[in-house]
């Protein structure tokens, strides 16, 4: 690939991945310039897929023989692992965003061998540069679309393994991509990787509990929520957040998370000093609201669960004295 072409689909990437959180585009400053330009682009590719899926981004395809034919091939597997369940969008709608992501899956196929011209998405152009450069594996992002394809149907968890297997297809598969570009010597990594996911995307389906269910969709485990008392009508009627089942339901939630949290922890020691930066302060980040969403007494539904200006500041300035303390003892 001509370094132009390179560059540009770099950059573009870069931009996707400032614009759609400051948290998360600081956090990956401490990287060097090639980490730091492949993790841009592993993210871009992320949010596009997610914005696809939540209806935010319009994509263009280019309707093929050979898309539509892959689209009814994938489609025929999701509906076998649905178990037959129906979308909750239109078909067509269900179908476009559907063959959006096939196209997708298979430009990843064609980044991951080379195949991709100056012709493709900046983004497929960048990915492929990454594919050449670190050994990350097609399979993790073929698990994150998974994970976005479950999005297209009714959320039906029941336990909290299903909870985490949700999780793990939709932030634990990214921190994999993640740490294969960080660098590690110990597969270790791996498994901790795996568990920062899993706490961090628990945080999320609390923090997030009403922008998902105007989505209509509740990732809360059903059977953890019924053995506390708590149905869904209660939870869509905004007056659980002070009852007691609620309160006692949170406990068991923060108790899950804390679990994976002693685990993910681990991670930052496999990693290098500017490597780990990232994850450390990213984990702050989420610590930070799940203390909040502790202070409140497990109120999510009164007002949004977000990082106070004071917070942020002062991510601001832990992200600069590690940034500092990486480069001092690299």
């Amino acid at each position: 690939m001509e370094q132009g072409n390179l560059d540009r689909a770099y950059a573009y990437c870069e931009t996707v991945c400032r614009n759609a959180s400051t948290t998360f585009y600081s956090s990956f400053s401490a990287l060097q310039p090639d980490k730091r330009r492949a993790v841009h682009a592993v993210y871009a590719l992320c949010r596009w897929v997610d914005d696809i899926v939540d209806g935010d981004e319009e994509p263009t395809i280019l309707e093929t023989h050979e898309l539509r034919l892959a689209t009814d091939e994938r489609q025929r597997i999701v509906s076998e692992i649905h178990a037959g369940a129906s979308p909750s969008l239109s078909s067509d709608e269900h179908r476009r965003r559907m063959m959006a992501l096939v196209d997708i899956r298979l430009k990843l196929h064609a980044a991951s061998e080379q195949r991709i011209t100056s012709e493709d998405h900046p983004i497929f152009i960048a990915l492929q540069d990454v594919f050449e450069r670190y050994p990350i594996k097609l399979n993790d992002f073929e698990t994150v679309i998974e994970g976005m394809e479950d999005d297209l149907y009714p959320v039906a968890n029941k336990t909290w393994d299903e909870l985490r297997s949700y999780c793990y297809k939709v932030a634990s598969a990214v921190g994999l991509i993640l740490i294969e570009i960080y660098g590690y010597e110990d597969r270790a990594a791996r498994l901790h990787a795996i568990d920062l996911g899993i706490q961090m995307q628990l945080i999320n389906v609390l923090r997030d509990i009403n922008e998902d269910m105007e989505r209509g969709r509740i990732y809360l485990p059903l059977d953890i929520l019924a053995s506390h008392n708590i149905t869904t009508e209660m939870l869509r009627s905004g007056n659980i957040a002070n009852t007691l089942a609620w309160k006692g339901f949170i406990v068991e939630y923060v108790e899950v998370i804390k679990r994976h949290q002693s685990s993910a922890n681990q991670l930052f020691g496999y990693l290098d000093g500017r490597a780990r930066v990232q994850p450390e302060i990213m984990a702050d980040a989420y610590t930070s609201i799940l203390n909040e969403i502790v202070r409140r007494s497990g109120d999510v539904f009164t007002q949004p669960v977000r990082l106070s200006t004071l917070r942020k500041a002062l991510l601001g300035v832990r992200l600069s004295l590690r940034k500092l303390r990486a480069r001092i003892f690299a």
